[in-house]
C-alpha cells in the first residue's frame, strides 16, 4: 500500500455534487498557471474511478494513481493554486487542485480516499520530481525547444503545400511519377486521378476525381502521383507513390472501374493490375493487359500471370461522376494529359556517385515472420515479461497520457538515484523523454510494408530501467521496441542496385535484390548513464568490426572502419542506424544501394536501415525537413547511437543563429556547447573520394561508425552476458 487510506463504503460521486457555479474553463486555468504542463485529476462516473497524474504524499511523488473515492467534503471557487495533488494520512483527505467530471471542471476540491486500485510509480523529493516532469513535457512541445523530434509523417502529410506550376509530360517514362489530369492548362484547374482514403481488404483502394487548391496539402499531391513502371513490350503498370503496394486494375464485375489493388504484399484476397499505353497524340489511355496477382502461402513468392480472359483489353480510360472505368470507345474516352512531379522524389546523384545503372534482377520474395500481437497487450510477450515496477510504462501502445507520466516519473527517479551515488545521466531527463515522444508517435501511413497496413504503431513501447550490477552499480537504459519501418513510403523499388540475397558463389547478377520490407521486431537498448567518452577509437574493446570482419584489407582502425557490422544506433522512426561503410568498407552511397533517404533491405529482410543522411530540402519526405527547423533553437533529435550518444540533425547554412552553429564538428561527426553534452549531428563530408575514379562526391553522414561513448563498463553491450542479466537490464527481471 502506498498511503493509507480510512475504511468505509463507497459513496457515490456524481456530477450532482458539483453543480454549483464554482467552474472555469479548463483551459483558462491552464494558460495562467506557471506550471502548465499540469494535467487535472479526471473522474469517471461510469466506473467510480479518480485518475490522479501526480499526488505529493509527504515527500514522495506518485504518479498515474487510480483510486475509488469517499465523500467529496468541499468545493473551491477559486484558481487552483497547486500544481498536483496532496495526501493527508492523518485524516485520509486528498486536496485536488482541479478535477474534470465529464465536461464540467472543479477546482481546489477536498475528498475522502476510498479505495487505491493502482499506482504508476513514485519518486523521491517531490519539488524535484514534478519539476522534472514539468520541463520534460514543457520542453518538448514549446516554440523554441532546444529537445524536440521531428513531426511525424502523419503530421508533415497535412502541411500546407502548393506546387508552383506543373510541367506537362509528352510520354510516360518508366520508374518517374505522374500526375493524370483531364486539363491542358495545367495548375489546379483539372481534374486528378486520385487514390482514395477508403480501403477494403476485399476491393482495394478507391480512385477517385479530386482537384488542387489553395488550401491543398501534401498528402492532395502524393495522393494523385503514380509511378509508371514499364514492361518487356512498352507498357506501363501504374503503382500508387503514397501507397506503392497497389497498382491500378480493372474490376470487371463493377463496370470495369479502376481501382488500385495490392500486387507486392500480403493480401486476404488477390487481384492483379493492368497496363496501359500511353496515346500522346490523343492523349488516351488504353488499357492493354491485365495480370493476375498471387503468392506462395508459404515462401511469399510472388507470380503474375496473364489475365487472358481480360475482356477489356484495348478499352480506354473515363473519367465520369467522380469515378474512373474502362470503355470500348475512344470518342466517349477522357482526354488524359500528364504532368511531372512537382516532388522531386528522385534518388539524389551523390547517393549514386558512379551512375550505376538501375539493375534487371529479379526481387527476393517478400517476407513476414512476425505479427505485432505476440508483444503488444496485457497478454503479449513485454507486459507479461516486465517486473511490476515498470508495468505501468507499456499499459498502451503507441502515445498515452499515462504511459508518459509513469515514464517521466522514473526519468526523475533515475536522475535522483544516480545523483545520490556521485554518477549522472548523460543528458537532462528532458532529452530522453522527448526522443521518447518522438518515437512512439511513428505511425504508418504508408502502404508499403508487405505485411502490415497503414496505421499500424511502428514503435509500440519506449520505456526505461534501473537496474543495479552485482557490486551495486545502476545501468539506466532506454528499451525501443521496434518494427523497423519508415512511416512514409520507402522508396526501394526506385534503388539501382539493391543488396542482393545471399547465395553461395553466384555472382551479383545472378541474384535476387532486395526491394520489399516487412514488420521485424528489435528491442533497443540505450544506455543512459555518462559513462564518459573514448579518445581513440581501440579504446572501445569491440572484438567484432567492419575493420577485422573485412579479408586482406590495408586500411587501419578509423572512424568510419572500426564500427560494427551491423546497426550501431536507432532512429527516431524506429529505423537502423547503420555506419557509412558497408561489408566491403566503401560507403554505401558509392554502391547506389540506397533508397532516396539513405537506406535499403538487407540480406535478412524487415524493415529498412539507413546508411546515410536522407536529408533534402527539396523533399521533404523523409526523417526531418525543413519545416522541423521554424521557431526552434536546436536541429531536431533524430537518433541515438547505441554509445547513448543523442543524434541530431544537420546544420544547415542557414542556422547562424542555432545554438552549436559555431562550434566545429570533431572527426566522429560531434560536439558539445551550452551544456547540452556531447552529442552527435548528421553531416557532410565533402569532396569524398570515389573509389577506382577521379570522380568525388559528398558523403551524407548520420553517424560515421565508431562510438565515441565508452561502452566497456555498460553491462551486455561488448562484454558477455547471460540471459538471466539480459532480462535483468531490459524487464528488470
Amino acid at each position: 500500500m502506498i498511503f493509507s487510506c480510512c475504511g468505509g463504503y463507497l459513496k457515490a460521486f456524481t456530477v450532482k455534487l458539483f453543480s454549483k457555479t464554482y467552474q472555469l474553463v479548463l483551459a483558462i486555468f491552464l494558460a495562467c498557471s506557471s506550471l502548465n504542463a499540469l494535467a487535472a485529476d479526471s473522474y469517471d462516473a461510469a466506473t467510480s474511478t479518480l485518475t490522479i497524474p501526480s499526488v505529493a504524499v509527504g515527500d514522495t511523488l506518485y504518479t498515474n494513481v487510480k483510486i475509488t473515492l469517499g465523500a467529496v467534503l468541499s468545493l473551491g471557487a477559486q484558481t487552483p493554486t497547486e500544481s498536483y495533488d496532496t495526501y493527508n494520512a492523518l485524516n485520509n483527505q486528498l486536496s485536488i487542485p482541479a478535477v474534470s467530471v465529464g465536461t464540467s471542471n472543479y477546482y481546489n476540491v477536498i475528498i475522502t480516499v476510498g479505495n487505491i486500485l493502482s499506482v504508476g510509480g513514485s519518486c523521491a523529493g517531490v519539488a524535484t520530481c514534478y519539476a522534472a516532469i514539468v520541463a520534460a513535457s514543457s520542453s518538448s512541445s514549446g516554440s523554441n525547444a532546444k529537445y524536440y523530434a521531428p513531426s511525424p509523417f502523419v503530421n508533415v502529410l497535412q502541411q500546407s503545400y502548393q506546387a508552383t506550376s506543373l510541367v506537362s509530360a509528352s510520354a510516360l517514362t518508366t520508374r518517374s511519377r505522374y500526375m493524370l489530369s483531364d486539363s491542358a492548362a495545367g495548375g489546379t484547374t483539372g481534374n486528378f486521378l486520385t487514390i482514395g482514403s477508403t480501403y477494403s481488404a476485399s476491393t482495394g483502394y478507391t480512385i477517385e476525381s479530386s482537384t488542387l487548391t489553395s488550401a491543398s496539402t501534401l498528402y492532395s499531391y502524393l495522393t494523385k502521383l503514380v509511378i509508371a513502371v514499364s514492361d518487356s513490350s512498352g507498357n506501363f503498370r501504374l503503382d500508387s507513390h503514397l501507397h506503392p503496394n497497389n497498382a491500378i486494375d480493372a474490376d470487371t464485375s463493377d463496370n470495369n472501374k479502376l481501382k488500385f489493388r495490392n500486387n507486392f504484399g500480403k493480401a486476404s484476397v488477390t487481384y492483379g493490375y493492368v497496363t496501359f499505353n500511353f496515346d500522346s497524340s490523343n492523349k488516351l489511355l488504353q488499357a492493354k493487359k491485365r495480370y493476375k496477382y498471387s503468392y506462395d502461402a508459404s515462401t511469399y513468392a510472388a507470380t503474375y500471370t496473364e489475365d487472358t480472359a481480360f475482356s477489356a483489353a484495348n478499352y480506354y480510360v473515363k473519367q465520369e461522376n467522380g469515378v474512373y472505368k474502362l470503355v470500348a470507345d475512344a470518342a466517349s474516352a477522357t482526354k488524359i494529359y500528364l504532368y511531372n512531379s512537382p516532388l522531386d522524389l528522385s534518388i539524389p546523384s551523390d547517393f549514386n556517385p558512379a551512375s550505376i545503372s538501375f539493375v534487371t534482377n529479379a526481387d527476393v520474395a517478400f517476407q513476414s515472420g512476425f505479427n505485432p500481437s505476440q508483444i503488444e497487450g496485457t497478454t503479449g510477450s513485454i507486459y507479461k515479461n516486465m517486473n511490476s515496477k515498470y508495468k505501468a510504462q507499456v499499459t498502451s501502445v503507441g502515445s498515452n497520457a499515462d504511459t508518459k507520466t509513469a515514464a517521466d516519473t522514473l526519468l526523475a527517479t533515475i536522475k535522483s538515484t544516480l545523483a545520490a551515488n556521485g554518477e549522472s545521466l548523460r543528458y537532462d531527463t528532458e532529452v530522453y523523454s522527448a526522443y521518447r515522444d518522438g518515437l512512439l508517435k511513428s505511425v504508418l501511413a504508408s502502404d508499403t510494408a508487405a505485411d502490415t497496413a497503414p496505421g499500424q504503431n511502428l514503435v509500440p513501447y519506449v520505456y526505461f530501467t534501473n537496474e543495479q550490477d552485482s557490486s551495486g552499480k545502476y545501468h539506466p537504459f532506454m528499451i525501443i521496441t521496434t518494427y523497423g519501418n519508415p512511416a512514409w513510403p520507402n522508396g526501394l523499388r526506385d534503388i539501382h542496385r539493391p543488396p542482393g540475397q545471399s547465395s553461395g558463389s553466384l555472382g551479383y547478377g545472378e541474384l535476387k535484390v532486395t526491394r520489399f520490407s516487412n514488420l521485424g521486431y528489435g528491442s533497443k537498448r540505450i544506455p543512459m548513464k555518462d559513462y564518459g567518452n573514448v579518445t581513440v577509437v581501440t579504446e572501445n574493446a569491440m572484438t567484432s568490426t567492419l575493420l577485422n570482419d573485412a579479408p586482406n584489407t590495408t586500411q587501419t582502425a578509423d572512424v568510419y572502419n572500426f564500427a560494427s557490422i551491423g546497426d550501431n544506433g536507432v532512429l527516431i522512426d524506429g529505423s537502423g542506424a547503420y555506419p557509412v561503410f558497408n561489408n566491403t568498407l566503401v560507403p554505401a552511397q558509392s554502391a547506389g544501394e540506397l533508397s532516396a533517404y539513405g537506406c535499403h533491405v538487407g540480406q535478412g529482410g524487415g524493415g529498412p536501415h539507413c546508411h546515410a543522411d536522407g536529408y533534402r530540402s527539396a523533399n521533404p519526405l523523409a526523417l526531418y525537413g525543413d519545416s522541423d527547423y521554424a521557431n526552434k533553437t536546436h536541429p531536431p533529435l533524430i537518433g541515438f547511437g547505441y554509445d547513448g550518444i543523442a543524434l541530431f540533425g544537420r546544420y544547415r547554412t542557414s542556422d547562424t543563429a542555432m545554438l552549436g552553429f559555431s562550434t566545429a564538428l570533431d572527426n566522429f561527426g560531434a560536439h558539445n556547447h551550452d551544456s547540452i553534452g556531447y552529442h552527435y549531428h548528421a553531416h557532410t563530408v565533402s569532396n569524398f573520394p570515389l573509389a577506382n575514379s577521379t570522380k568525388t562526391y559528398t558523403l551524407e553522414v548520420l553517424m560515421k561508425g565508431a562510438y565515441i561513448g565508452k561502452l566497456n563498463s555498460v553491462p551486455c553491450f561488448l562484454t558477455s552476458c547471460t540471459q538471466t542479466d539480459l532480462n535483468k537490464y531490459v524487464y528488470g527481471n
